[in-house]
């Protein structure tokens, strides 16, 4: 009876045991770990991704993506598609992940998601970029002679141009006419959000310049009368004086601009307005005293003469035998030794006086008259002497004669000197020559800007204008005020789209941070042209500020932006420099930049947590199942063990 109940005991405890064993499986590889085998196996998802991960897409199309599920234990391969970034309500992603772009889409980009439907833990997203329609922007000139336009060709659906119209001398510009509508009266118009093709007509205005004559007294004489001309026409102005009355000149803004009665203006240019002046004769005189400053000789007419104003006098020097003329003066100026002086236009009171030296001895005749202070002069020196008076007696003076300054281009619209112009380019105060030049079209400035608002000044470079001190030196810069050297300094940020080359692609993916994301490549062009030769522009001695928007689908809360950037030096040597975003708004990138090469948009994303780590209370709860389950299992094994060795024990006996 005992031994069944022993055997009854034993039986039972192996019953037991093995049900603790099927609650507690073994896990083997976990042993070396310090972990016993406590948990059932269930289906794991590890992965999530999609294919493709980028593509390029048309509108009124439709594209399909593929997810690819990966995991553990029976785990399902099923996702749910969602897709964002879109402005049609027409454009979805189906449960196959079939994409289907409307016709009337507006964004650039999509995001295209996949989320596990067993773990939504994982998810996997692609780009898809949406192939914009290509729009062509054409120019006309009305008339056709009237000047010339700048900026038409291709644009991107969305995108913006800038159009610019430069009138020719003669004509003015009036505005920029769309199906015969004017849409701006401003030279250089931005033409933004391009849907559709477009042509814009430059309107131009011939000049009439309308020239009006006046006269100071219309009982004194008379003039040509005034009247409307074509830019660039001439025309001759005539005042006849009545009798009794004389011409004074002609003036203009108050400035005598000419004596003659007759007057030819070559180029009109612009209204003008002048004035005949005529006065009273009045018979005016004046006294020249002439005399000699010894008895070697006399000077005729002798004395005090007086002459009638506007007349002439000749005044005759005569030496004494064995004598000869030193030198004369006239106004108290030496003007040499001559024989004779005429004051050919008397119109104020004079003085003529003559000096006089004994003759040189016959047998000497090549000897020169003796100077002041009695030393003969050298006859080689006493040429030169003569022929410097002369010339000095000839020469007009710069002042007084000089021609006045002819002004054209800027300058001209301006009404200001060279000189001025020159002086302002010195002291870098030429901001209003430079805006005024890029009205009148001798310097044309553009930016065009992928990543620019059409609001923002210059698209994102405010600073832009700095750049002509630095391509142009102030000879040049003044060259171009005067329309001589045309100027055309264009900068262009082109959004690679997807574009970039793999050799690019490899050379930033090879220089960034490991934990940095590149979101998009770009590149930045300067370009000066000068006279029609362009040149293009790599380096600048000052930095130019550039504001560019984050593209919707790199925008993100906690990212961070840089600007990536490789440049090549003129001695082949490449360049990498990482950019800090300069402002504090999430949607733009502020940098500075003096080099103009390939560049990206990177970014870091902060705070992300690992999903793949445990938390600390699931860890303490786990080392505790495993730790009961070899408790468990101890005891079930030194039970075991002890019903056996008992039972044979008493078969022993």
């Amino acid at each position: 009876m005992k031994r069944k109940v022993i055997y009854s005991a034993v039986t039972y405890l192996c019953i037991i045991q093995m049900l603790f064993l099927a609650s507690f499986p073994c896990h083997a590889a976990e042993i070396g770990s310090g972990a016993f085998p406590v948990e059932e196996r269930r289906p794991v998802i590890t992965s999530v991704s999609i294919s493709p991960g980028t593509v390029v897409v048309s509108k009124n199309a439709a594209y399909t993506f593929t997810a690819f599920v990966s995991g553990e234990n029976d785990y399902s391969r099923e996702v749910a598609w969602s897709v964002s970034g879109q402005t049609s309500g027409n454009t979805f992603i189906d449960g196959n992940g079939v994409l289907n772009v409307a016709s009337d889409e507006g964004a650039s980009s999509l995001v295209v998601k996949a989320v596990s439907k067993q773990d939504s833990n994982y998810s996997a997203t692609a780009l898809a970029s949406i192939e914009p329609y290509t729009y062509y922007i054409q120019l006309q000139a009305s008339p056709d002679n009237g000047g010339s336009v700048y900026g038409s060709g291709a644009v991107r659906e969305g995108g913006y141009v800038v159009i610019s119209a430069t009138p020719k001398n003669g004509f003015t510009f009036e505005g920029w006419l769309l199906n015969n509508n004017r849409v701006s009266q401003d030279a250089r118009y931005v033409v933004d959000n391009i849907r559709g093709d477009a042509t814009y007509v430059a309107e131009f205005k011939p000049i009439d310049c309308k020239v009006t004559v006046n006269v100071n007294d219309s009982n004194a004489g008379t003039a040509t009368e005034g009247r409307t001309v074509k830019y660039g026409e001439s025309i001759t102005l005539e005042a006849t004086p009545k009798e009794g009355y004389q011409f004074d000149g002609w003036t203009e803004n108050g400035n005598t601009v000419s004596r003659d009665s007759r007057m030819e203006i070559g180029s009109v240019t612009g209204d003008r307005t002048l004035t005949a002046v005529f006065k009273k004769k009045e018979v005016k005189t004046y006294t020249i005293t002439a005399s000699v400053s010894s008895a070697n000789g006399t000077i005729t007419p002798a004395g005090k003469t007086t002459v009638k104003e506007g007349t002439a006098v000749l005044y005759t020097i005569t030496p004494k035998s064995g004598y000869a003329i030193r030198t004369v003066y006239v106004d108290g100026v030496e003007v040499g030794n001559t024989a004779s002086f005429n004051f050919s236009y008397v119109e104020k009171d004079h003085t003529i006086s003559a000096d006089f030296v004994k003759a040189p001895e016959q047998g000497n005749q090549n000897a020169a008259a003796p100077d002041q202070t009695g030393q003969a002069k050298d006859p080689q020196k006493k040429q030169q002497d003569d022929e410097e008076t002369k010339k000095e007696e000839t020469d007009p003076k710069d002042d007084e004669e000089a021609e006045e300054e002819k002004l054209t281009g800027t300058l001209a619209a301006l009404q200001i000197s060279a000189a001025e112009a020159e002086q302002l380019i010195a002291e870098n105060k030429d901001e209003r020559l430079l805006a005024q030049a890029q009205k009148t079209g001798d310097l044309r400035m553009n930016v065009h800007n992928d990543f620019a608002d059409g609001r923002q000044e210059n698209f994102g470079v405010s600073d832009f204008q700095s750049v002509v001190g630095q391509l142009l030196s102030g000879e040049e810069e003044l060259l171009m005020l005067r329309g001589d050297l045309p100027v055309a300094i264009d900068l262009s940020i082109k959004d690679m789209e997807g574009k970039a080359s793999q050799e690019v692609r490899d050379a930033f993916e090879e220089k960034k941070l490991p934990d940095m994301t590149i979101g998009r490549y770009f590149e930045i062009v300067l370009e000066e042209t000068k006279k029609e030769e362009k040149e293009t522009v790599s380096e600048l001695a000052e930095k130019l500020k550039v504001v560019i928007h984050v593209p919707k689908p790199l925008q993100a809360e906690d990212r961070t932006f840089y600007i990536l950037r490789i440049h090549t030096g003129k001695d082949g040597s490449q360049e990498f420099t990482q950019l800090l975003d300069e402002d504090e708004d999430p949607d733009t990138i502020t940098f500075s930049t003096d080099r103009f090469s390939p560049c990206a948009i990177a970014y870091i994303d902060r705070g992300t947590k690992k999903a793949a780590e445990p938390e600390e209370g699931q860890e303490r709860d786990s080392r505790a199942r495993n730790v009961a389950g070899v408790v468990i299992f101890i005891m079930a094994v030194v039970v075991t063990a002890t019903g056996i060795w008992y039972i044979v024990g008493k078969k022993k006996r």
